[in-house]
């Protein structure tokens, strides 16, 4: 027994004016879909990318402008260190000035109470010995030349100590660090 076959139909004639079928008007219209999804999202990377780059592009210009700073605040860092110690080593220098000019002071007082004690034991000598007034008044005026001379050499040792005290404030208010201005803000994004 053979099996009957049908034989093949053929195709159905098509009319040039019958429509497509349905699922190839689907299919076309699901790829123009995916079409304009694929030319958005290429627009939106695009978008994306362009705002990085610019985005990047003020980034390195913040940087660059920070280490412009940077190198600036340092300079100005080194260049304060050096006027301060500048500061510091005249601020001895007038120190030990002081200390000098007050050494010689208390010397030079020293003297002075010296030939004031002098002074006050030979106008006691000269009460007591009458026959010696000659001598002890000429004694006296000397010593009281070298007390004027002492005084007024002491009156100018006070002079220059004033003066170095003086100077010694000015360096001190000197060596009190200015406020520096701030650093340049980066504009804002």
């Amino acid at each position: 027994m053979e099996p009957e076959f049908e034989p093949m139909l053929p195709p159905e004639p098509r009319s040039a004016g019958a429509p497509a079928p349905l699922w190839v008007w689907l299919l076309i219209v699901a790829l123009g879909g995916i079409t304009v999804y694929a030319g958005y999202t290429a627009l939106s990377a695009r978008q994306l990318y362009l705002e990085g780059e610019t985005a990047r592009l003020d980034v390195t210009q913040q940087r660059d402008r920070l280490k412009a700073n940077v190198a600036d605040l340092t300079r100005q860092v080194e260049q304060a260190s050096r006027s301060r110690d500048e500061v510091e080593n005249a601020l001895k220098q007038s120190r030990a000035n002081t200390e000098a000019a007050s050494a010689q002071i208390a010397d030079l007082q020293k003297q002075v109470s010296d030939l004031q004690q002098k002074s006050s034991d030979f106008e006691n000598a000269r009460a007591a010995a009458e026959a010696s007034g000659k001598e002890a008044a000429s004694a006296k005026e000397a010593l009281a030349r070298e007390v004027a001379t002492l005084k007024g050499q002491l009156a100018t040792t006070q002079k220059k100590l004033n003066q170095a005290l003086a100077d010694l404030k000015k360096e001190r208010e000197q060596v009190s660090p200015a406020p520096m201005p701030p650093p340049a803000a980066p504009p804002g994004p």
